[in-house]
């Protein structure tokens, strides 16, 4: 059987945002409130820096955040999840890039040192 699957936009305003957050947060299962609060304080956090971020509630009680660059939507939503304890998040993304030539492998090979060297950045 399919999960059925809610989509909330967040508000532009991260006051308003958490606000938002803490209501959708509130109609969970019992103990996903407090679990879920350092989830809440990163999408807070993701719409002060300006991205646009969604709230996905699956119908087993679990959130997920989806986050987007309004200025770049081609590039397709980095997926926050938080684990059970509401400890740590796991940050999920595909990007597809055109190896065809030099420059794709050079896109590619940049793409991915960029993320490995910011994760490694200890100053981050």
């Amino acid at each position: 059987m399919p999960q059925k699957v809610y989509k909330t936009l967040l508000m532009r305003t991260p006051e308003d945002a958490r606000v938002q957050l803490d209501d959708l947060a509130r109609r969970g299962a019992p103990g996903e409130f407090e679990a879920g609060q350092r989830l809440r304080a990163v999408a807070a956090e993701l719409v002060r820096r300006g991205l646009e971020v969604s709230v996905v509630d699956y119908r087993d009680g679990s959130q997920e955040l989806e986050v987007v660059l309004p200025q770049a939507r081609q590039l397709g939503p980095v997926m926050v999840d938080r684990d059970g304890r509401g400890q740590g998040c796991q940050l999920s993304w595909e990007e597809w890039v055109d190896i065809g030539d030099d420059a794709g492998v050079r896109r590619a090979a940049d793409l991915v040192n960029a993320v490995l060297r910011t994760i490694a950045d200890p100053a981050r």
